[in-house]
C-alpha cells in the first residue's frame, strides 16, 4: 500500500519524488528531479543577480503552481495504486 500523503509531500518538496515512491513513472520522476535542479539554479541566479526581478516573480509563481499540480497528481496516483491492490 502506498501512502498518498507521502507521495504528495515528496512531489511537493522535490519534483518527481512522489512518482519514484509510487513506482509507476520512475523515469518521469528522475527527469523531473533533473529539471527541478536546473530550474532552481536558474531561478536563484535570476534572483541573486537582480537580472529581471518582475520575471522572477512570474517564474516563482509558475513553479509553485506546478509543484502543487504534481503533488496532487502523485496523491491521486497513490490512491489508484491502493484501489488496484484492494481488488
Amino acid at each position: 500500500m502506498k501512502n498518498p500523503w507521502l507521495a504528495f509531500v515528496l512531489n511537493l518538496l522535490l519534483f518527481g519524488g512522489g512518482y519514484i515512491y509510487n513506482g509507476k513513472r520512475k523515469m518521469l520522476g528522475f527527469a523531473l528531479i533533473i529539471a527541478w535542479i536546473l530550474i532552481r539554479y536558474g531561478e536563484i541566479t535570476i534572483f541573486l543577480t537582480n537580472l529581471v526581478p518582475q520575471k522572477w516573480l512570474v517564474l516563482f509563481v509558475g513553479l509553485v503552481v506546478l509543484m502543487f499540480s504534481l503533488a496532487s497528481d502523485a496523491y491521486s496516483e497513490a490512491k489508484k495504486i491502493n484501489e488496484a491492490i484492494k481488488k
